[in-house]
């Protein structure tokens, strides 16, 4: 009887072991770590100035105009409600967290139709690192099929447990710091912006964003004739992944077609909205 009894323990106890791994449930009961708080204690917004990320990054997000929701798609036991913080810590108006349907490995930013809502989803897959950003699916891929905002996180396993911070503590890359402008020609919105802030955090020299002339589906890296532009320029291409460089040609192929800085990346769609990590692994 005694047997019986220790090996009903160890059952009981492999149970619990195998739900604490299993993740994903933001709604449990069984766990505290997967307890999701009223909405009343969620939602929030904290000014920006407690952002633990750095200033180059806070100053240009754009955390009003939308709430944003956090769904769990990972395998990491309440991770929707601490990611939920870390955007709270940032200014961001944060909904109470939830599941996904689907278990993702890179988190996806989703928005609504409604005014400000892609500007603030935007901000925060920058703040994720670099996620994607797409507008919202009908039906909304949560466990109940909506949310309260119009701003959805489906966070997957490579950005659950990890602070905004570490998402994007990149190592800054050494080069001889000359100016680089990032044109839009991906069609995607506040890209070229994002990427000047992802590449400023990463060490990059960088000018104000502008747009192109054309669309293009891959990124092209151009320089011009100042001493170090040529190296400058092949280290950023290796860090966007490998796209071409090429000598500046003699029409300047931005809007205006000007060039306020060394180097031109031309940001086409196949790099748009990512983080470096993500294009050079």
């Amino acid at each position: 009887m005694i047997m019986c009894k220790r090996l009903v323990s160890l059952i009981l106890v492999g149970g619990v072991f195998i739900a604490a791994c299993s993740g994903g449930d933001d709604t449990s009961s069984t766990d505290p770590s997967t307890t999701v708080a009223p909405a009343s204690t969620v939602a929030t917004t904290v000014a920006p100035t407690t952002s633990t990320l750095p200033d180059t990054t806070t100053t240009s997000l754009v955390v009003e105009g939308a709430t944003v929701v956090v769904a769990n798609s990972s395998i990491a036991g309440g991770s929707a409600a601490r990611m939920t913080d870390e955007l709270a810590s940032l200014g961001f108006t944060m909904g109470t967290p939830t599941n996904g349907l689907d278990r993702l490995e890179d988190s996806i930013v989703h928005y609504t139709d409604e005014s400000g809502a892609q500007e603030v989803a935007e901000s925060a897959a920058l703040a994720l690192g670099g996620v994607e950003v797409s507008a919202m699916p009908d039906p909304i891929p949560t466990e109940t099929g909506s949310i309260d905002g119009q701003v959805l996180v489906l966070l997957g396993n490579k950005q659950a447990d990890s602070t905004l911070v570490e998402l994007n503590g990149a190592e800054s890359v050494t080069n001889a710091g000359s100016v680089v402008v990032v044109a839009n020609d991906s069609g995607v919105d506040g890209a070229a912006g994002a990427m000047t802030t992802t590449l400023e955090n990463a060490g990059f020299a960088v000018g104000a964003a502008t747009n192109g002339v054309e669309p293009r589906a891959e990124s092209i890296v151009y320089y011009t004739d100042d001493s170090d532009a040529e190296a400058d320029a092949e280290i950023l291409a290796v860090e966007l992944g490998g796209v071409d460089v090429e000598p500046m040609p003699d029409d300047i192929p931005t809007e205006s077609g000007e060039l306020d800085g060394d180097i031109l990346l031309l940001l086409g769609t196949n790099e748009a909205s990512k983080s470096l990590s993500q294009l050079n692994p």
